[in-house]
């Protein structure tokens, strides 16, 4: 009998929580895991894709280069490639195996949320039914990025038409990074903060990003204002 309030306490404790959970909490929460747990492969894939995309440039073959970078942006989102570039086949076939693997655990969790939802006393409305729906489809299908979601891909200018010095990639799981000629010289991470707005921190010197409507600019104390243009896939 002593045990009792502990136990009831638990009790509440849950149902609490279960109550507070919410399509939209889940989504978002498996749009975090996902992004953390795919984060390397996605690196991995973009480190072989691009010796067999500059091969096709050096062959002259602009037309299969522009279509394997777009197949491989579609699996990083999570997007089906129905007809994979020839000289990409066992590369996306790898890629895939080992994505589904790490997305396994999150997506099994997710769905158990989901369950708990749906079982709740009384029964969810049928609005929520519906929202917890199309969550599972997106969570089923493995997809990682929010279509409304932050650009990944962006140039950085020192004017908004100046030409490119560098790449910035804001990758979902939070993470920031600027490449030079296909090199890597500065990672970071970064955050969103009120609408339009975010910082991004790196090591030495940090930026606040205000997203406007055809580019961004980017403040900093370290440099004078610069520019980000999204990349269009």
């Amino acid at each position: 009998m002593k045990h009792l309030p502990l136990a009831l306490l638990l009790l509440v404790s849950f149902a609490t929580c279960s109550l507070a959970d919410s399509p939209e909490a889940i989504l978002k929460d498996y749009r975090k895991q996902a992004a953390q747990a795919v984060e390397r492969l996605n690196q991995s894939l973009e480190k072989a894709a691009t010796p067999i995309i500059t091969k096709l440039v050096q062959q002259g073959d602009t037309a299969g280069s522009e279509e394997l970078t777009k197949q491989m942006k579609a699996k990083i989102a999570g997007e089906p490639v129905p007809a994979p570039h020839a000289s990409a086949v066992q590369l996306f076939t790898l890629y895939d195996e080992a994505r589904a693997k790490a997305l396994a655990p999150v997506q099994k969790s997710s769905i158990v949320r989901i369950d708990g939802l749906l079982k709740t006393a009384g029964g969810p409305k049928i609005e929520m039914v519906t929202e917890l729906g199309k969550v599972r489809e997106e969570i089923e299908a493995g997809k990682v990025v929010d279509p409304k979601a932050l650009p990944v891909e962006w140039t950085y200018h020192r004017t908004p038409t100046s030409p490119v010095m560098a790449t910035v990639f804001f990758e979902p799981s939070g993470a920031i990074r600027m490449e030079e000629n296909g090199k890597i010289t500065q990672t970071g991470t970064w955050q969103a903060g009120k609408k339009g707005v975010l910082t991004a921190n790196f090591p030495k010197f940090s930026w606040v990003v205000t997203i406007k409507k055809e580019w961004a600019e980017i403040e900093s104390k370290e440099t004078p204002l610069r520019y980000l243009i999204p990349v269009k896939n």
